[in-house]
């Protein structure tokens, strides 16, 4: 975990980034989630968390919220900030002080790369990046790996990893490849138009580039699906047949961070390596986890 010393003068935890949590951090992470199944605590009573949502968010806002109640906490939800002081010109940096004065923890959600680094540096109590811009996603990146290594054989080693979408924008993606590569041959393929492809400055090693997803699906473990970010500028269709997710192996899974818009047709939800609504789940137990961890730290 990310430790800021703030402006009281005290080291505080955050989780800003995959490369704050070390693997030991996230396999206990994943070891606690798979203990939250169907079960609530009252570890956090008296504990609040604020939502502080400056773009728009169902999966992600919902989750923590739900996380946090099922651990015997409560919630400040500020999921639309047109209706907050934000319209008056309040700075990021007040809103995170203000709001530090009221709760536990902070889950921010901000349209900026960087925004929840500069939460950090004036807020006493913990910061989680919720997801800043079209940078990363960490929270999520948990969540993900989770369902990898369960469908897996608890395992993240010598995976043909697949991404296709807005590769350009999608924080999902960037922020599980950062994961991904901490394993041993793990192979990557990124399949997107030329107007959203995936940052060559941040590309890894031998990876493969392609706009045809038939050159890979055969041979993918794990197809990770993300939609066209529409807001933040893309403007392209990707749209995958059943046809096409027909070629994958018995054993690969597909996965989508959602919301999903047209990507995957909803025929597919049935089959068996569909697994979009185990990642939601599993999105809920890692973040009961992670509150219990960071709050209670």
């Amino acid at each position: 975990m990310m430790y800021i010393n703030n402006l009281k003068g005290k080291y505080v935890q955050h989780l800003l980034s995959v490369d704050d949590m070390s693997e030991d951090f996230i396999h206990e992470i994943w070891t606690n989630a798979l203990k939250n199944k169907d079960t609530n605590s009252d570890s956090l009573t008296g504990k609040i968390l604020t939502n502080l949502f400056y773009e728009p968010s169902t999966r992600t806002s919902s989750s923590f919220y739900s996380a946090m109640t099922k651990k015997g906490g409560s919630v400040i939800p500020i999921n639309n900030v047109k209706f907050s002081s934000v319209t008056k010109g309040e700075t990021l940096e007040d809103t995170i002080i203000t709001m530090s004065t009221m709760s536990d923890c902070i889950v921010l959600r901000h349209h900026e790369v960087g925004s929840a680094e500069r939460a950090a540096k004036v807020s006493p109590v913990p910061i989680i990046n919720g997801g800043d811009g079209n940078g990363e996603h960490p929270t999520q990146t948990l969540l993900d790996g989770l369902t990898i290594y369960s469908n897996n054989n608890n395992n993240l080693d010598n995976l043909n990893v697949t991404f296709i979408g807005d590769l350009k924008n999608g924080r999902t993606v960037k922020s599980l490849v950062k994961l991904l590569s901490r394993y041993k041959n793990n192979n990557f393929n990124f399949i997107s138009p030329d107007n959203l492809r995936y940052p060559s400055d941040i590309l890894p090693i031998d990876s493969f580039e392609s706009d045809k997803i038939e050159d890979v699906i055969s041979k993918t473990d794990v197809l990770y699906v993300t939609r066209v970010q529409k807001e933040r500028g893309s403007d392209h269709n990707y749209v995958l047949t059943e046809e096409t997710l027909s070629k994958l192996n018995d054993k690969a899974i597909v996965m989508h961070p959602l919301p999903r818009v047209n990507e995957i047709p909803k025929e597919f939800d049935k089959d068996k390596r569909a697994k979009y609504f185990e990642q939601m789940r599993n999105g809920l137990w890692c973040r009961m986890a992670l509150l219990e961890k960071i709050i209670l730290n």
